[in-house]
């Protein structure tokens, strides 16, 4: 007579039938685990692409057709010319209320002019801006007084040597600047302008006399 079969294969088969259960759910735990991090990854490379796609359109830039960043400043538009203010334009950026722009010695630190209280609709500056407090172009602008305390607007370079001057546009977020008057100083209203900025983009050329 043979003998009857014992119940090891049906334990080894129920083992077996556990661990693949085992290996089934490992796979299951596993898969949710990648296809959540598949739309992260996703998102998150839309996140670094975007700006490298999006920033020339969204950045504001500062530009003139009578200066070029890094290049040098005209004797026209400084003290041993003409003095007056040279053209500039800009771009990009977010919409905003109103604008300024401040021109900088940037090798003592020194405020040469500001003109401020630009309408926001305003794109440009046209050369040779009035030096009177409101000037007629653009409307609605404010000019307080120069470097030398006399002159209303734009006073350019007159160093001994060759100096570094900057342009920054300031996007501002109120329209008239709050806190500053036609009597405040270009310290004053250069810390307005700080407190309520957006946005800035600058023009960096060097003069030499």
């Amino acid at each position: 007579m043979r003998p009857r079969p014992t119940s090891l294969p049906l334990a080894f088969l129920l083992a077996a039938a556990a661990a693949c259960g085992d290996d089934g759910g490992a796979a299951i735990d596993a898969a949710p685990g990648d296809d959540a991090a598949a739309p992260d990854a996703a998102v998150d490379a839309q996140a670094i692409d975007a700006p490298a796609i999006d920033a020339p359109a969204n950045l504001l830039t500062l530009t003139s057709t009578a200066l070029t960043e890094g290049g040098t400043i005209p004797p026209m538009y400084s003290c041993r010319g003409v003095n007056v203010s040279p053209p500039l334009a800009w771009s990009g950026g977010a919409a905003a209320p109103g604008y300024a722009v401040v021109l900088t010695d940037m090798s003592n630190n020194l405020v040469h002019s500001i003109i401020w209280d630009i309408p926001g609709a305003t794109t440009a500056l046209p050369e040779n801006v009035a030096k009177v407090a409101e000037p007629p172009v653009p409307a609605g602008s404010k000019q307080p007084l120069a470097y030398d305390n006399q002159t209303r607007g734009y006073l350019g370079p007159c160093p001994p040597n060759q100096h570094t001057y900057r342009f920054t546009l300031y996007a501002v977020d109120a329209l008239p600047l709050p806190t500053v008057t036609l009597a405040s100083t270009r310290a004053q209203v250069v810390t307005a302008l700080q407190a309520h900025d957006t946005a800035t983009a600058t023009l960096t050329a060097t003069f030499t006399p």
